[in-house]
């Protein structure tokens, strides 16, 4: 058997959405994910024989020159050990263009670097004994031909072991730049292994007998896209191709969503929140439900924001609970009468956009108002 290290969607570059100084260090973080993953393979008790590298590596086509050197001697790292690198560009890090880091560089890139613009068989080497014959290609503007989810894939050979690397859209046509490739034509070609790339989230699907595997983007970019937070090693040879997942050493994108209805006060709500950080992830709390008291989101942030790299709260609340709405329209003020005349602009709403405008306006004006309501009526 011989084992592989499956990496794809490393967007190598990019640039988090988060105030300094954090973002700089996150950026640094996720740069040197690429490392981490070298140091893995060349791990001896991990047994690592192959790193394959299905798109978008990098966040863009141009990244920058310090982001393309460091690359190649990560790379080079791994082909000194004698261990096998195949890189195929993505729809990000795309070979379309005149200076794409892969026309820049293809003369001292580390391994395979896959240029073919249609599925090829692009290479075959043996390990460990094994005759292993690789199929993939680059999607390349003007040149990839797509009418609809691609069908056309070399046959896997016999007595061999197919690897097949694509950085596409499984079953679901998202455009010809997203690579669409259709389940059924790749059973039918049965290689034993397809390393995907493109969708971020990873996952596994059984097409006939072969195996099919996302990745998924390890280190996360955001709250709506976190990142598995795990390497991909794959197992081939006597059997069946086998995925396990490792936990990869990553700082966590946490989302939290907590219901507000039925809660006494701001302190049973700190409560919960306190109880459901995480000491080093980046988090955001999004506040659901009816509100029957006073929400200072300020006041939460400051008391909580020390837990955790980073907190975000964000106010999804539906408006406040009836009853307390009713007990505030009761009231002889200033309060009391703004709370009645929302209420009967609510109950008149033409749409379910206006119902939430108005909603709003009431939520925004009774926070302004906090604190007593202002004169009494006469």
């Amino acid at each position: 058997m011989f084992r592989l290290l499956h990496l794809a969607d490393l967007h190598l570059g990019y640039h988090v959405a988060l105030p300094s100084p954090l973002k700089e260090e996150v950026c640094r973080e996720r740069n040197g994910i690429l490392k981490k993953a070298v140091d893995l393979a060349l791990d001896p008790r991990m047994a690592i024989d192959m790193v394959v590298i299905a798109g978008d590596l990098f966040d863009n086509h141009r990244p920058e020159a310090t982001f393309v050197e460091e690359t190649i001697r990560e790379l080079a790292r791994l082909e000194a050990a004698g261990i096998r690198v195949v890189t195929v560009p993505g729809n990000h890090d795309e070979i379309t263009y005149n200076d794409a880091v892969y026309r820049r560089e293809a003369g001292r890139w580390p391994g395979i670097l896959v240029n073919a613009p249609m599925p090829a068989s692009v290479a075959e080497f043996t390990i460990k004994g094994y005759t292993c014959r690789l199929v993939a290609m680059a999607y390349t503007g003007g040149v990839t031909r797509i009418d609809g989810p691609l069908k056309d894939f070399p046959p896997a050979g016999e007595g061999e072991i197919s690897l097949a690397v694509f950085h596409g859209s499984l079953d679901w046509d998202g455009g010809e730049r997203s690579l669409p490739l259709d389940g059924a034509a790749l059973a039918a070609a049965g290689y034993d292994y397809i390393a995907l790339g493109h969708i971020h989230r990873g996952g596994e699907r059984r097409l006939g007998k072969t195996l099919a595997c996302y990745a998924g983007m390890v280190a996360g970019r955001g709250f709506a896209d976190p990142g598995t937070g795990s390497w991909t090693i794959v197992t081939l040879g006597d059997g069946p191709a086998r995925v396990e997942g490792i936990p990869a050493p990553t700082r966590p994108w946490q989302v939290i969503t907590v219901d507000v209805t039925g809660m006494g006060g701001m302190e049973e709500l700190e409560a919960e929140i306190k109880e459901n950080l995480t000491a080093d992830a980046i988090t955001q709390v999004r506040l659901v439900g009816h509100v029957g008291f006073e929400l200072d989101l300020e006041v939460l942030r400051v008391r909580l924001e020390h837990i955790c790299s980073y907190l975000e709260l964000a106010d999804e609340t539906e408006g406040w609970a009836p009853e307390v709405l009713d007990k505030l329209a009761a009231e002889p003020t200033i309060r009391g009468l703004f709370v009645r005349r929302l209420r009967e602009k609510l109950s008149h709403a033409a749409s379910p956009q206006e119902a939430e405008t108005v909603n709003r306006a009431l939520m925004y004006g009774l926070a302004a108002l906090k604190g007593g309501g202002g004169s009494c009526l006469r």
